[in-house]
């Protein structure tokens, strides 16, 4: 049996840079700088890194990200997660 375990990041959008570019997997990619507020603990923030031009949600509103690489800046201790937008039913 394989399971597969997947992290997700679910919170409230509090910063939204969007149009930003990076190298991802050896390629170039533009991505969408976010910090969110984790949902289970509104105190906690995590710096996203969505690999999109730009998302629908506007600073304020709820979000969910599925994880896809976990990354730590080694001289600043910053950890910063790079995710793919989830949509979310109403």
């Amino acid at each position: 049996m394989l399971a597969i375990l997947l992290m997700i990041r679910e919170g409230m959008l509090l910063e939204k840079e969007p149009g930003l570019k990076t190298v991802f997997q050896g390629e170039e990619r533009s991505y969408v700088r976010c910090i969110i507020a984790d949902a289970s603990d509104p105190e906690r923030h995590f710096e996203c890194r969505v690999l999109e031009n730009d998302i629908p949600n506007s600073v304020g509103e709820p979000i969910k990200l599925e994880v896809i690489k976990v990354v730590t800046e080694r001289r600043s201790g910053v950890v910063r997660f790079d995710c793919r937008l989830l949509k979310t039913s109403e």
